[in-house]
């Protein structure tokens, strides 16, 4: 099953003022993860299969994944460009 993606609008503000190159590399995170975000991502600190990190090319993602309501939120995007 296809999990939802969420994004608070000041996550989303820093998504839009990226480059275009980190902006591409966060929608391959995000759309690999669509399907089964624990096997695509790594754990954040303790592995409780809730706080994930994806990670492409210039930047990182922390996610948190909500099994029963299939979301996937993501709340910080890293970038090192």
């Amino acid at each position: 099953m296809t999990y939802r993606l969420r994004l608070d609008p000041t996550v989303h503000g820093i998504y839009a003022a990226l480059p275009e190159d980190a902006r591409r590399d966060i929608a391959v995170c995000l759309l690999d993860a669509m399907n089964d975000p624990i096997s695509h991502s790594t754990p954040y600190g303790i592995d409780d299969g809730v706080m994930r990190v994806l990670a492409h090319g210039s930047v990182t993602i922390a996610i948190l994944v909500g099994e029963p309501t299939k979301t996937i939120t993501v709340v910080q995007i890293g970038y090192a460009g």
